[in-house]
C-alpha cells in the first residue's frame, strides 16, 4: 500500500513537472516576434450607462471577425443588467441582448475588444459573390424614416443622373460622385437625413451615408448602412458610417466623406450593417454611450505561438471567439472535478454522482444566477412530484427516466417562454441547465429516500447544492476562463492534485465532528 502512495506521489510531481516545462515553453515562444511587420493591436472600449432602466430589451452592436481584422480578447462587466451575445444572419454581426434585472433603476455596461490589425501583404481578396434573395432584394430597396425614397429631390436627381446612363455599375458610381461633389460634411447641427442632406447639400456624416442609400435604392440598386470606428487613438470616438452597395452580385463600400470607393482601408472596423445605432432598444430608452480607442502593446498571450509553426495548433486563443468561449468551459470541468473531490474526500460530504455538482455549476456560469436559480428549484421540484406519483405506476427504468426528461425539458421550455415573455432574460442560454443531470439528480433523490429516508435525501441534496455553489463561485472567477485556455497544460496541475487527493484515507473533516466526543477523549 505504500508503495502504491508512493507511486501516486512520483507521478503527481512528474505531471507538476511536465505541467511546468510546458507552460515555460508556452511563454518563452509567446515572448518572441508575437507580431509581423505592419501588424497592430488596438483596444475598442465601450462604456454604457443607462440611468433610467426600463422594461425591454436593448441590443448593443459588437466588433466581429472580418478579412484583415482578429478580436483576439473581449471582456464584458455589467451592473444592473443581464445580458448575452447573439449573431444576426442578416447584418453578419454580432449584438448584446440587455435586459434590466428586476430590482435597479440604472445600469451601466462597459466592454473591451482588442482588434488583431493585420494587413494582407498580398493583393486585395475579391469580394465575395452571393445572390440575394427576393426577401432580401426588397429588404435592400425599401423606404425608412430617414431615407426617403419618394422626395422629390430624390427622383429629380436620379432622373437627371439615369438619362446618360442605363448600367447599374456606372450609374452607382456616378451616385457616389454625385453625393462627393455636392454633399459637403457638416457638424452635429447639420441634417441627417436623406432629403434634408440633398437639398441643403450639407449633412452628417450619417446624413452623407443615408443620401447615398436613398439614391441608390431609388435607382432600383440595393444598399445599406454601415457603422463603424477608425481605428486610431481617440477618448472620445465617435462612430463612423459609409454604404455598401450590392453591385456585381458582391457588396461594395463607398465612403462619401473620405471619398473610397468600392472598398475601405482596413483601418475601418464595421460594428453593425443595415442600421446606424450602435444602441437600439424595443422601446424608447435614455442612455449615454461613450467610446474610446487606443493602441496597445501586444501581450505575450494575445497572439500565442507564431501561427506559421506546427506548434500554432497548441494555441487556443488563435480559434474564433465562439469556439473558445465552448472550449474554455470544458477546461473548467476539471477544476470542478477537483473541487468535487476535495469536499467528498476531504470534508466528507456526499452529493449526487461525482460530476452533477460541477456540471449544474457550468450551467449556470454562462447564465443569469437569479433566474437560472428559479427555474432549477422550479424544474426539480415538478420532477420529484412527478417521479413519486410515477412510483405508483411501477414503470420499468428506461420508460421511467423518459418521461421524467420529457416533464424536465417541457418546465424548461415554459420558463424560458415565460422569462422571454416578461422581458427577465435575454436569450434561452441564460436559463438553460443540463437536462440529463437534473434527470439523474431527482431519481436518485427518490431512491435515496425510498432506501435511507427523506432525511438522509434532504442531506445529500444540501450536500449536492453546497459543493456546487462552490464549484460556481470559482469558476466564476475573472480571467479564470481565458487562463486554462491560453494555457491548457495547466490541466496537468490539476490531474496531479487529483492523484494526491484520490489517495487520501485519512479522516474526513465530517467524521472529525461527528466522533468528536470519542477524539476529545
Amino acid at each position: 500500500m505504500w508503495n502504491r502512495h508512493r507511486e501516486a506521489i512520483l507521478v503527481a510531481v512528474l505531471l507538476v513537472f511536465a505541467g511546468s516545462v510546458c507552460v515555460g515553453l508556452r511563454i518563452k515562444y509567446a515572448h518572441g516576434p508575437a507580431l509581423a511587420q505592419g501588424d497592430t493591436v488596438w483596444r475598442l472600449t465601450y462604456d454604457i450607462g443607462f440611468p433610467s432602466l426600463k422594461e425591454g430589451r436593448m441590443y448593443v452592436a459588437i466588433p466581429d471577425n472580418a478579412p484583415h481584422s482578429r478580436i483576439v480578447r473581449e471582456s464584458f462587466s455589467h451592473q444592473g443588467i443581464w445580458m448575452d451575445i447573439l449573431r444576426s444572419k442578416r447584418t453578419l454581426g454580432r449584438e448584446a441582448v440587455v435586459v434590466p434585472v428586476v430590482g435597479y433603476k440604472q445600469g451601466r455596461f462597459v466592454a473591451q475588444f482588442d482588434v488583431h490589425l493585420k494587413p494582407d501583404r498580398e493583393s486585395e481578396p475579391p469580394a465575395p459573390k452571393e445572390k440575394l434573395t427576393a426577401e432580401e432584394m426588397a429588404h435592400y430597396l425599401r423606404e425608412e424614416p430617414a431615407i426617403q425614397l419618394s422626395s422629390p429631390p430624390v427622383l429629380d436627381i436620379v432622373n437627371r443622373l439615369k438619362i446618360a446612363l442605363t448600367n447599374k455599375g456606372e450609374l452607382l458610381e456616378a451616385i457616389f460622385d454625385y453625393c462627393s461633389e455636392n454633399i459637403l460634411q457638416g457638424d452635429g447641427s447639420r441634417p441627417s437625413d436623406a432629403v434634408g442632406t440633398l437639398h441643403r447639400g450639407v449633412g452628417t456624416t450619417l446624413g452623407q451615408a443615408r443620401a447615398m442609400v436613398a439614391l441608390c435604392r431609388t435607382a432600383k440598386i440595393p444598399a445599406r448602412l454601415v457603422g463603424g470606428f477608425p481605428l486610431r487613438s481617440a477618448t472620445d470616438a465617435r462612430p463612423h458610417y459609409w454604404v455598401e452597395a450590392f453591385s456585381k452580385n458582391a457588396w461594395r463600400a463607398y465612403d462619401v466623406e473620405n471619398g473610397y470607393s468600392g472598398t475601405m482601408p482596413i483601418t475601418f472596423l464595421p460594428i453593425r450593417r443595415d442600421g446606424a445605432q450602435i444602441v437600439r432598444a424595443s422601446a424608447p430608452l435614455e442612455y449615454q454611450a461613450r467610446y474610446s480607442i487606443r493602441r496597445i502593446l501586444p501581450n505575450p498571450t494575445l497572439t500565442g505561438l507564431p501561427s506559421d509553426r506546427f506548434w500554432s495548433i497548441a494555441d487556443l486563443t488563435r480559434l474564433p471567439l465562439s469556439m473558445q468561449e465552448i472550449l474554455a468551459l470544458l477546461l473548467l470541468l476539471p477544476l470542478g472535478a477537483l473541487i468535487t473531490a476535495i469536499f467528498r474526500n476531504v470534508i466528507g460530504l456526499r452529493t449526487f454522482g461525482t460530476f452533477t455538482p460541477c456540471l449544474i455549476a457550468l450551467g449556470f456560469v454562462q447564465a443569469d444566477w437569479r433566474t437560472g436559480a428559479v427555474v432549477f428549484f422550479v424544474v426539480l421540484s415538478v420532477g420529484i412530484f412527478a417521479r413519486l406519483l410515477l412510483s405508483k405506476l411501477r414503470l420499468l427504468l428506461v420508460a421511467r427516466l423518459g418521461i421524467i426528461v420529457t416533464l424536465v425539458v417541457l418546465c424548461m421550455i415554459s420558463a424560458v417562454s415565460i422569462l422571454d415573455y416578461l422581458g427577465l432574460t435575454p436569450s434561452a442560454s441564460a436559463v438553460l441547465l443540463p437536462v440529463v443531470i437534473l434527470t439523474m439528480m431527482i431519481e436518485r433523490f427518490i431512491i435515496t429516500a425510498e432506501e435511507d429516508g427523506h432525511l438522509q435525501a434532504l442531506r445529500v441534496l444540501a450536500g449536492t447544492l453546497a459543493v456546487a455553489i462552490s464549484c460556481f463561485f470559482v469558476l466564476r472567477v475573472g480571467g479564470l476562463g481565458r487562463f486554462v485556455l491560453t494555457f491548457p497544460e495547466s490541466q496537468l496541475f490539476i490531474a496531479a492534485a487529483l492523484l494526491v487527493i484520490g489517495r487520501y484515507s485519512g479522516y474526513r473533516l465530517t467524521e472529525l465532528w461527528r466522533f468528536r466526543d470519542i477524539v476529545q477523549s
